[in-house]
């Protein structure tokens, strides 16, 4: 395995109604929350507001804290250790979901269809319906003990 990197994202769960805000890679058959990756010196909210305005320019309030997953993975033979921030918002009144990002599709998705989704990372599925059920924040790891 090739050199290790760290990194830091930040992610939103807009929850409305039954449904969960997700976004995809355009011609890719997966799954995550909208946001990205935190710049070096950036908080993780303004991470998160500068890639929800650039993705959906959507302009969020008050951000909660939902939960963390903390994960390793290989991509591209690089070992990536990565921490994934959730946070929610409403979602702003009279707000239109539109994708700025050509490369990224946001869609509307029930959230009893989650099961039948890849979502990424994995445990988001468990975060997303666990505070939809009204739960407190949660913290993952899929990393293995020491």
């Amino acid at each position: 395995m090739a050199l290790a990197r760290s990194e830091i994202d930040a992610r939103l769960l807009v929850l409305y109604e039954n449904r969960v805000l997700l976004a995809s890679h355009r011609g890719q058959p997966w799954y995550f929350l909208p946001g990205g990756r935190v710049r070096p010196g950036e908080t993780i909210e303004d991470a998160l507001r500068r890639e929800i305005d650039s993705q959906a320019d959507l302009d969020v309030g008050a951000l909660d804290f939902v939960g963390c997953i903390e994960q390793a993975y290989t991509e591209d033979s690089l070992a990536i250790h990565a921490l994934t921030t959730v946070f929610t918002a409403p979602l702003p009144w009279a707000a239109q979901i539109i994708s700025n990002d050509p490369g990224v599709h946001l869609a509307s998705i029930a959230i009893e269809d989650l099961a039948d989704l890849e979502l990424r990372p994995a445990p988001l599925k468990d975060m997303i319906q666990r505070w939809a059920a009204g739960r407190p924040p949660l913290w993952r790891t899929t990393l293995p003990a020491v």
